[in-house]
Formats: C-alpha cells, sequence, structure tokens
C-alpha cells in the first residue's frame, strides 16, 4: 500500500501553507481560500480549512541513510521534538530511524529513514529528499476490531499488539492504529 492522497483538516490554513512551501519548500500545487494541496513527494497532502483545530500524526519517509542530514536540514527549520532526551529515534525493530516536530497546526510530522526500502541518495537534504507519506496515526477505540476490519482490505499486521497498538500495512504505507 502506497499512501497517493492524504487529507487532513486544519484551523489554521494559511500558517500550515506558510509552514510547508515557504519554510520548508514543499511544492504548492494548488490553493484557494478552502484549501491548499502540497506535492510531499509521490504524495498529494491537503490541507482543508475547518473551524475546529484537529491534530495528526504522519510521517514521511526519506532517503534510508540520510537521517543524520535530515536532522541538521529541520533543525535549520523548527525545532525538533525529543523523544526521551534524543533527538532522532532508533526503531531497532523496524530498522529505521526518525525524528518529529510540530507543524504550527499543532500537527505531528515524522520523517523516517526506513533502512529495509534502501532508498538512495548522494544529493544534499531538502524537500526534494522526501519520498512519500508512509504512515497516518488512526486513534480507535478498539485496535483488534480495527486491525481485522483493514484485515478485510488485504493489509496484514506490521508491528505491535492488538491492545494499545498496531501498526497496519507495509513500510510503503501504515496505518498506525492506537487506543
Amino acid at each position: 500500500m502506497k499512501i497517493k492522497e492524504l487529507t487532513l483538516y486544519t484551523s489554521k490554513l494559511k500558517e500550515v501553507e506558510s509552514f510547508y512551501t515557504d519554510l520548508l519548500g514543499i511544492e504548492l500545487l494548488d490553493s484557494s481560500q478552502d484549501s491548499i494541496k502540497l506535492k510531499v513527494g509521490e504524495t498529494n497532502l491537503i490541507f482543508e480549512h475547518s473551524e475546529q483545530s484537529m491534530y495528526y500524526h504522519f510521517a514521511i519517509n526519506i532517503p534510508s541513510y540520510q537521517i543524520g542530514d535530515a536532522l541538521n536540514w529541520i533543525k535549520s527549520k523548527t525545532k525538533v521534538l525529543p523523544f526521551h532526551g534524543d533527538e532522532i529515534v532508533d526503531f531497532k525493530s523496524w530498522n529505521a530511524e526518525a525524528l518529529y516536530f510540530y507543524d504550527p497546526a499543532g500537527n505531528i510530522v515524522e520523517l523516517i529513514a526506513r533502512k529495509n526500502l534502501k532508498i538512495p541518495s548522494a544529493d544534499n537534504f531538502d524537500a526534494s529528499s522526501f519520498q512519500h507519506i508512509s504512515e497516518i496515526g488512526l486513534p480507535v477505540t478498539d485496535v483488534k476490531s480495527s486491525f481485522n476490519e483493514l484485515k478485510e482490505c488485504g493489509l496484514s499486521k506490521f508491528s505491535g499488539d492488538y491492545e494499545r497498538f498496531c501498526a497496519i500495512g507495509w513500510e510503503t504505507g501504515l496505518f498506525i492504529t492506537i487506543d
């Protein structure tokens, strides 16, 4: 599974547009009073205006061995969210490393370098290094039943248990279900 298009809702549309286009340098595909469409690698990321604030977590795959370069790049743009004091989180069981930051709407954005995908790059790291959105957080009230529903669509368990957390799909596209 690959996430080709993702629509999120925000009450801070103009701030989000400026953050992603002016600060990060992501290509703006379309803009109106009510929505924006951004090109995040192979994924179209759409933000639609909402009166209510909504918060999301999503991850962007980056080249497999550029997490250090990504850290330096993002730190020149915004604050990195530490996890247990570390700026880079080592997901040993996933063979991946990640870093996190907030966008102006309060969304937690993750840049994740998945070594199993062997995504090469000799270029300097910037927004053009973004491959595609590979995860979207999905809060649920029952992880096991949510997994069973998604399994009917041909998806399988990637990681986690069925009590509190379950990543469903593949490294190129995961629903991160959490209770």
